[in-house]
């Protein structure tokens, strides 16, 4: 395991953390785009900063690493890149316009190159997974509690009560579909985006 400082809305150093790696390993198997955020707010009050901070992170980031890594995987003709993407990437989500737009754009990404880059034996992907426990939704749930004017605790009963399968999505539930992605049983898999939802989203 090695870990390496990114800033992947900086072209430059998401290039040099690649030529690093490929310095050291000499390939480069599989690329999970993983960076994300969000902010809340009404469309009215949204403003251009947090607009270009979504925009950036989760749609800009998944392009510039992408693009990093191609060209070595291309040239071994084989690769994975499974982009994580959001149930809000196909269920737009009020206070979440900026968010949504990201995550679809991260969709349209994602079909866009699985067709490119299919005859180098490369297979892209997305994950999009729904009401995650993490610190990200803990901010969330506090944002979302003050807009609806409700308590952070009614924000995620009402979470689970929307999710069929009756709790939140664990991070290891969205991981389990992302090693799957990533292995040699997806190989005839790709422009897809699984749902990791708990059956709120079936499309």
């Amino acid at each position: 395991v090695e870990a390496h400082i990114m800033d992947v809305t900086n072209k430059s150093q998401v290039s040099q953390v690649v030529e690093t790696v490929v310095s050291c390993h000499k390939r480069v198997d599989v690329l999970v785009n993983n960076a994300g955020v969000s902010t809340m707010a009404p469309v009215v009050d949204l403003t251009e900063e947090e607009w270009d901070f979504n925009m950036n992170v989760n749609a800009k980031g998944v392009f510039l690493c992408s693009q990093a890594v191609l060209p070595v995987m291309m040239s071994s003709s084989r690769g994975k890149i499974v982009n994580i993407a959001s149930m809000a990437a196909k269920m737009g989500a009020p206070f979440l316009a900026h968010y949504s737009a990201s995550k679809f754009a991260v969709l349209g990404f994602t079909q866009a190159l699985a067709r490119e880059v299919a005859h180098y034996n490369i297979n892209v992907n997305a994950v999009c997974p729904g009401f995650v426990a993490t610190s990200m939704q803990d901010r969330e749930v506090v944002w979302e509690a003050k807009l609806r004017g409700i308590t952070p605790d009614m924000v995620r009963e009402d979470y689970i009560r929307q999710t069929p399968l009756g709790r939140l999505c664990q991070p290891e539930d969205v991981a389990k579909v992302v090693l799957f992605l990533a292995s040699s049983e997806a190989d005839f898999m790709t422009g897809q985006a699984v749902n990791v939802t708990g059956g709120i989203c079936t499309h």
